[in-house]
Order: structure tokens, then C-alpha cells, then sequence
């Protein structure tokens, strides 16, 4: 039976309504959720009568969606199990309009030339691939992202996106690297994040006002909270403009950066710069002496050491005797093995 234009769409938001446990909802509630969505994406509103038939035709073959018992005797309306997902958005083929609608939104930011995303833009030219009912290749791929296949935090990885997608606060196990015992944390999970092939879920544990980073393979069990979530009021897209990979350190301010860079590795650090921001503030045919503003956390030191005498720290005094103590121990180990 050929669909409606919108009839994924009305599916999509049931399926995430039916599993969302912040909230009951009724026809109506379905109804001006349906509708909100349908004006975004400029459709026909819709009548209750669909919402009601869309119901219906989900409790029937081939979708056989069970509602909590309890709270449909009540005319509201929560997958009995809340961790399933509408087996229908598996069988419909994709609509065309909200691929188009998603391609538009993507090619108005990332076909600026002052955007430069590989991620984004490898994403818009696949979908562009699907509209145009060219096939993806997945044996033979055109692009292959950095990625640690042995990394222990990759089977949770969906699931954990599914969550964020949906707005539903979390139960995670989680065991720090300096604790030999697992805790329970409550979490509302906002984005996942990957630094150094390894990834993060950044994260608001539950009354408490900060952002806090997770390492995914640290990440022992998960199951659903069944508590209102918390949106972020976070802009990600410049939370971490200023840091080097995924801490950020909460007392920690934004110190300019003053570095001292051999004219050998310079192209280097000129063509991969450790900010957007960084400045050369001056250079001869031995040195660049360049700056930039950033937090000073972990990764930031790393990242300074791994170029080991190519860069010298001159600014902050803090950072510069941090490198120091670590190359003076460094140093001191090897001294001891020699003798």
C-alpha cells in the first residue's frame, strides 16, 4: 500500500513518544506533537481521526506494538517494553522529502567554503547518493574515518546515541580508571564526542549543575531511568573551542598559550594548528613563537609532548613547569636504566 508523504514522519514521532517516560500521552498529546512537526516540514496538518487510525494500524501485523496495559486503560499511550523501536521505520522505505529537507538544511552550512566538516559533508553526499537511488558502497568505501575496531565502548555506541536521539535520561555503571569499584551514576546524556580514537559521552549527572565526560569503555551497563529529562543549555557547537579534546575543567580559566616552535616542525603545527585562534607572534629561521587562548587540561600537555624538544613552553608559567617535571622524570628514568 503506498504511504502518505508524511506517514513516516507521524511514525518516527510516535515510536519516540511511545517510549518516552517523561511524560503520558494521550491522542492529543500524539496529535499536537504530530502537528508541530508537520509545520516545521511545512505538511498538511493532520485530523485526531489519524492519530487514532496510525494507533490501530501499529497494534496490527506486521508492527504488533504492546502498550503498557495499565497506562492505556487510562487512554495514554508508553510501549509496555520503553527500550524497543517501531520495527515499521526498518520496513518503510526511506522518505524522499526528509531526506531532501535534511540535505538542504546540510548543504546551506556545508557547502560555505568557510565550513570544513569531512564528517558533515561525507554524510550530505551520501544522502545525496540515496535521493539520487545510487547505491552506497560499503565494501569498497570512499572514506574511512579514524576508528579503533578493538575499542570496548563501540557495542554501546548505538545504544547510547538512541538515548541522546531521544532525549531519555539514563542509568550507566560506570568504573573510573582510578577506582577499582563500579558506581551507579543517574545521567542525562547530551553528545558523544571522540578524541584520540577513543569515545566520550558528555553528559549532566543528575543534580548537579556541570558537564561531565564519560569514557565509553569505562561504561559497564545501561538501562533506562524513568525520570523527566533535563535539556542542555550547552552550545556544543563552541563548547569546546578553547579546550583540547574532551575535558573541561570547571575551575580551570582560559590562559593564552605561548609556545616556542622549532622552524623544522612548525609547517606541521601550521597546517594542523593546536586553536583556531593561534597567532604567530614571531619567528626567525630557527624558531616560531606562536600563541593561542585554551584551557590547560591533560590532552593539552600530551599533545605538547608528543612534539618533545620541537616545542618549548614560554607561557603560562604553570604549563611550562608542568612539561618540565614531566620531561625532568622522564629523563631521570632513562638515567637511572643507563647506569
Amino acid at each position: 500500500m503506498p504511504l502518505d508523504r508524511n506517514k513516516l514522519l507521524r511514525y518516527q514521532l510516535c515510536d519516540r513518544c511511545f517510549r518516552d517516560t517523561s511524560r503520558l500521552y494521550s491522542v492529543s498529546d500524539l496529535l499536537e506533537c504530530c502537528n508541530n512537526e508537520m509545520r516545521r516540514y511545512d505538511y498538511r496538518e493532520i485530523a485526531r481521526r489519524t492519530v487514532q487510525d496510525d494507533i490501530k494500524k501499529l497494534q496490527g501485523e506486521p508492527y504488533n506494538v504492546e502498550f503498557d496495559v495499565e497506562l492505556y486503560s487510562k487512554h495514554y499511550y508508553r510501549y509496555a517494553d520503553t527500550n524497543q523501536s517501531l520495527r515499521v521505520l526498518k520496513l518503510i522505505n526511506p522518505n524522499l522529502d526528509i531526506l531532501s529537507h535534511t540535505i538542504d538544511s546540510l548543504s546551506k552550512k556545508y557547502n560555505d567554503p568557510d565550513e570544513h566538516n569531512p564528517q558533515w559533508q561525507w554524510m550530505l553526499l551520501t544522502l545525496q547518493s540515496l535521493v539520487d537511488n545510487r547505491p552506497v558502497e560499503i565494501d569498497n568505501p570512499y572514506v574511512s574515518f579514524e576508528n579503533n575496531e578493538a575499542f570496548y565502548g563501540n557495542k554501546i555506541f548505538s545504544e547510547l546515541l538512541c538515548y541522546i536521539i531521544n532525549c531519555q535520561p539514563i542509568v550507566i555503571r560506570y568504573r573510573p580508571y582510578n577506582k577499582a569499584k563500579p558506581d551507579n551514576v543517574k545521567i542525562h546524556p547530551y553528545l558523544l564526542k571522540q578524541y584520540n580514537s577513543r569515545w566520550f559521552l558528555i553528559a549532566r549527572v543528575d543534580d548537579v549543575d556541570e558537564i561531565i565526560t564519560f569514557a565509553l569503555d569505562r561504561i559497564l551497563a545501561i538501562r533506562l531511568w524513568k525520570h523527566s529529562f533535563k535539556p542542555s543549555n550547552v552550545d556544543f557547537n563552541s563548547y569546546y573551542n578553547e579546550v583540547t579534546g574532551v575535558t573541561v575543567l570547571k575551575d580551570e580559566p582560559v590562559s593564552n598559550i605561548v609556545l616556542k616552535v622549532t622552524a623544522q616542525r612548525y609547517p606541521y603545527v601550521q597546517t594542523k594548528p593546536f586553536s583556531a585562534k593561534q597567532k604567530v607572534l614571531s619567528h626567525d629561521n630557527e624558531h616560531y613563537v606562536i600563541s593561542f587562548p585554551m584551557r590547560i587540561n591533560n590532552e593539552l600537555t600530551a599533545e605538547i609532548l608528543s612534539f618533545g624538544s620541537d616545542i618549548e613552553v614560554l607561557k603560562p608559567l604553570k604549563l611550562r613547569d608542568k612539561v618540565s617535571a614531566i620531561l625532568k622524570d622522564a629523563s631521570s628514568r632513562y638515567e637511572a636504566n643507563n647506569r
